[in-house]
């Protein structure tokens, strides 16, 4: 089957380089309401809504507000589940100074580099912790695809998950060292493309509107 994954688009937060995780979140800005009222156009010319089955989205706000134009675009009502969210700021929620962003962008990509025990200040989640979270709607989201008989599912959510998710899970697959990942995060509204399954495992086919594809 394939997966979609799509990052949120722009917010003030973005903007001010502020690590935002925590629920609401600040909604898109205007720049963001236009990225993500231009994602069904996209999806379509890239002929990724053919088969497309079912969407999925984080519970915080930008993202609700991100799959909402595909929403009305295809007809699907997207299943909000708590495990596609960000990788928790916790004790420096907010926070753009550049220790704290140091502190969150160096524990994470830790992580990716498969050293998933060390914690940001204050976080319930180490790596494991939140790949596991993001990883178990992965395989709900297989059962629900493979019990309607659909190819592909589509899910809106945030820039660290996606890459975590993706550098662990898909990277190796599709021949990509897991640290490129790690150092290139998926802009406001980009789309990666993932194919496999859990048991055969996935493989990467394309990352962030082809900065690298399979394809090419």
């Amino acid at each position: 089957m394939r997966l979609i994954l799509v990052r949120h688009g722009r917010t003030v937060a973005n903007v001010m380089q502020a690590l935002d995780t925590a629920f609401p979140g600040h909604p898109l800005d205007d720049v963001g309401l236009r990225e993500a009222d231009g994602l069904p156009s996209r999806l379509k010319q890239t002929g990724l809504l053919e088969g497309l089955g079912s969407l999925w989205v984080s519970p915080i706000l930008r993202a609700r507000q991100t799959i909402a134009p595909i929403e009305a675009a295809t007809g699907l009502s997207a299943t909000v589940d708590s495990g596609l969210r960000e990788v928790l700021a916790a004790d420096l929620e907010m926070n753009t100074d550049a220790r704290s962003v140091a502190c969150y962008v160096d524990t994470t990509r830790a992580w990716m580099a498969g050293r998933p025990a060390c914690r940001i200040p204050g976080s319930p989640e180490d790596g494991s912790d939140t790949l596991r979270r993001f990883d178990d709607v992965v395989r709900r989201i297989v059962e629900q695809t493979a019990r309607t008989g659909d190819s592909a599912a589509l899910l809106v959510s945030h820039g660290t998950a996606l890459r975590l998710w993706s550098s662990l899970k898909a990277a190796p697959g599709g021949g990509v060292d897991p640290l490129w990942i790690a150092e290139r995060p998926m802009h406001n509204t980009g789309i990666t493309v993932v194919d496999g399954d859990p048991g055969a495992g996935w493989s990467l086919t394309s990352w962030d509107d082809g900065a690298w594809d399979q394809t090419s």
